[in-house]
């Protein structure tokens, strides 16, 4: 099966390791470029009361800022992280966006394939799929592999 783009959704979780993990592994045997991707929620939609942007500053610059903190911090996780990235096309990118199963759903239009770690950060520690995996799974508009914990061994 020729493939052409992997996306994988990161977060920094451990389950999002393994996603890696896998996604690196299918973009090696497919000869793909592995797309990685961080969702975060821009700054105006954190919480629920809006804090007003500083003086001479505006939203979208807040946003700017945001994404590119988030983006120093995915590229040093990326170097740190135990994956070989060695020898595969890697992309990565940085969107802000409340929602980030929805991020990932748009991404997915240009992937043959995405990665996702069974659950990231947030939720409860007994869910066995948690909120944005479930989402992908029944939005993408590629094949979506959900990389569980237990999968790595």
């Amino acid at each position: 099966m020729t493939m052409n783009r992997i996306l994988v959704g990161v977060d920094t979780s451990d389950s999002s390791i393994m996603a890696l993990h896998r996604a690196a592994e299918e973009a090696r045997m497919r000869a793909a470029v592995l797309e990685v991707v961080y969702a975060f929620s821009p700054p105006e939609q954190v919480t629920a009361f809006p804090v007003p942007p500083e003086k001479g500053r505006d939203r979208a610059t807040d946003v700017e800022q945001a994404r590119q903190e988030y983006s120093d911090k995915l590229g040093r996780w990326l170097e740190e992280v135990d994956v070989d990235l060695s020898g595969l096309e890697v992309e990565w990118s940085v969107l802000a966006d409340r929602r980030p199963s929805r991020a990932l759903v748009e991404r997915s239009r240009d992937a043959d394939l995405v990665v996702v770690g069974s659950r990231g950060r947030g939720g409860f520690r007994g869910l066995k799929l948690g909120s944005v995996s479930e989402q992908v799974t029944r939005h993408a508009f590629a094949p979506v592999l959900v990389v569980r914990e237990s999968t790595r061994e």
